[in-house]
């Protein structure tokens, strides 16, 4: 019998010691509440107190005070709520950046349910004893969401100490009632006038796309599967393995990472920073070298692997031992086409090189809408904003706060309110997701240029495209033929696209985007260089048979290779005049050249 491959799991020497004392409190156990048809009740007097408070703070109350009210609201009402509030904190283009930054802190929490409901979901969904399938199982769960919940346990197949998620046994009615009360609620919103600018239909088919994916943990086994093979590629940073065989649409098995939350370090770092350096010296840690960890692997995500971890907090963080860190919770995850990437990432790059004229065209590409008139007051407004930050960057003394990607966004977005742009929810989630890293990297890289830590990040990238170009294997062109009917079929489309969008290209004819190497030009860049390589190849034997003492080349030699193997690899030329020779040559040459060339256009398109 064959014996099953041990799995590579975390490396037990990159496990910390800890750094908080005692454990961490459980959560709270309640028993399953049927709500029935009082929940349209109940949402309605939430959304009345709601109301109420608002009104009682009256025009004095600021965003945030709003933002905490809402907050409140969403956060008793729970279930699909907690979903349509984070939705709103990516709305930075439609209310308040201290509104939403209050909604961005609405994390889904919940009361756990009984450890018996646990137990008897496992034993349907595995039609077998919990003991037959863990040795050890923990019933107290160690987190809690709307969905589900977590226990830690050890697997009897192999000893391996586990996570398990257990999807709430009432997730799937519950939302499914929360997102029908929520379409009743939003559809009218559509025919408003004054709220037709954003964009509804969209938020409903967002939020129905992001639940209908989180109560089916297969989705998350296949996120983890991605990233974890993704990710293997960045420095010093590690994804649990999933255990595919014990995972089912709602229970959720993979690896159980021992290591120190960001959460805890963060608060070690204000409580007792003493402790702290104790801890990192220890262990080996350094947190200049996490934090530009984190964000050069975000931006190698969504930039080289167009799949994005979407939700960075601190609480999706572990710290390991050598600077290493672990990233859990791929419940939220982005993925980018590779259009959207083009300009997303002529935009950044933009902003590293301090070309802002360049930014505020990518950033108006992206966008849904531009208004009729305008534009031109508009790229102003928008270019003040960036040159606002710009010089805020500047200076050293400024807190981080003041000068991240999330304080861009907030300079941007009351210029998009104003001139009431639909920006594209890609958009909104690559910036929400740098925002939600923001809170680690202002306490781990105080002073960072981001800037120029864009440029070093794209150095690095370009650094490895060459690699992997030279790297490429003959397999990936035999694909070329057909990456050529992609190519030409997808520009029919964007033909098509730019035809039924004709006056935003009107209004945006003078822009000119830095894109990154696209996959077809991945492609060309590969052949062309194996072209220069052949050539170069055939030139030099051209030359030697020239040069040698074999007279079937017409000259009269001036190597003697007589007996040599280059001798015996000359032979199996066919023999040609010193005229003929060098009009071959002419063509070698010319067909290099024209390879150089091509290269080069693509590589100006990459760097520039």
């Amino acid at each position: 019998m064959r014996l099953a491959k041990r799995p590579k799991l975390l490396d037990r020497e990159l496990i910390p010691t800890s750094l908080m004392a005692g454990p961490h409190h459980p959560v709270e156990i309640a028993e399953a509440r049927g709500e029935g048809e009082n929940r349209k009740l109940e949402v309605a007097k939430a959304f009345l107190a709601m109301w109420g408070r608002i009104t009682a703070a009256g025009k004095s109350a600021s965003s945030a005070e709003k933002g905490r009210i809402v907050r409140s609201t969403f956060d008793s009402l729970g279930g699909a709520f907690i979903k349509v509030g984070q939705l709103l904190a990516l709305r930075r283009d439609l209310f308040a950046p201290e509104f939403c930054a209050e909604l961005a802190d609405l994390h889904d929490r919940a009361t756990a349910f009984p450890p018996e409901d646990s137990r008897r979901i496992i034993e349907k969904t595995y039609g077998r004893r919990l003991e037959e399938i863990f040795s050890e199982f923990d019933p107290v769960p160690v987190a809690a969401a709307s969905i589900g919940q977590v226990h830690i346990a050890r697997l009897r197949q192999g000893g391996y100490r586990v996570a398990v998620k257990v999807q709430r046994p009432d997730a799937p009615s519950n939302f499914a009632r929360d997102l029908r009360l929520l379409q009743n609620i939003l559809t009218p919103l559509r025919h408003v006038t004054a709220f037709q600018h954003m964009n509804w239909e969209d938020a409903i088919w967002e939020l129905h796309d992001i639940v209908n994916e989180e109560l089916d943990y297969r989705y998350e086994a296949a996120a983890l599967r991605s990233f974890r093979r993704k990710l293997s590629k960045h420095p010093r940073v590690y994804v649990p393995k999933v255990f595919e065989e014990w995972c089912t649409p709602v229970v959720l098995v993979l690896e159980y990472i021992e290591g120190v939350f960001m959460t805890d370090l963060l608060h070690a770092m204000e409580r007792d920073p003493v402790q702290v350096a104790r801890w990192q010296r220890e262990n080996d840690v350094d947190l200049d070298h996490v934090g530009r960890t984190l964000l050069h692997s975000l931006y190698r995500q969504m930039f080289e692997d167009h799949l994005f971890h979407g939700d960075l907090h601190p609480g999706n963080i572990i710290l390991l031992r050598k600077s290493w860190i672990c990233l859990i919770d791929f419940g939220t995850i982005g993925r980018l086409d590779v259009d959207f990437v083009d300009s997303f990432h002529g935009y950044m790059t933009a902003v590293a090189t301090r070309d802002f004229t360049g930014a505020v065209r990518s950033m108006l590409s992206t966008t849904e809408n531009l208004p009729d008139s305008g534009v031109q007051s508009l790229e102003a407004d928008l270019l003040e904003a960036f040159r606002i930050w710009h010089r805020k960057t500047l200076v050293r003394e400024l807190p981080h706060r003041m000068k991240s990607v999330q304080a861009l966004s907030d300079e941007l977005y009351p210029v998009v309110k104003k001139y009431h742009l639909n920006m594209n929810w890609s958009f909104l989630r690559m910036n929400r997701a740098f925002g939600t890293l923001d809170v680690a990297i202002q306490r781990l890289l105080p002073n960072i240029d981001h800037p120029q830590e864009m440029k070093r990040y794209q150095r690095k990238a370009r650094q490895r495209a060459v690699r992997k170009a030279r790297d490429v294997k003959s397999s990936t062109l035999r694909f070329l033929g057909d990456g050529m009917i992609i190519q030409q079929q997808e520009a029919a489309l964007r033909a098509a696209a730019s035809a039924a969008d004709s006056k935003k290209m009107d209004q945006l004819t003078s822009l000119t985007y830095r894109q990154p190497l696209t996959k077809m030009e991945y492609l060309i860049h590969v052949l062309m260089r194996l072209v220069q390589a052949v050539v170069t190849l055939a030139g030099l034997a051209l030359l030697l048979a020239w040069m040698s003492d074999n007279p079937r080349f017409g000259g009269k030699g001036f190597l003697n290779l007589s007996g040599t193997s280059i001798d015996d690899y000359l032979r199996h030329l066919p023999p040609f005049e010193w005229w003929e020779g060098l009009i071959v040559l002419v063509i070698l040459a010319n067909a290099f050249m024209i390879a150089r060339g091509v290269i080069k256009r693509i590589d100006e398109g990459v760097t520039q």
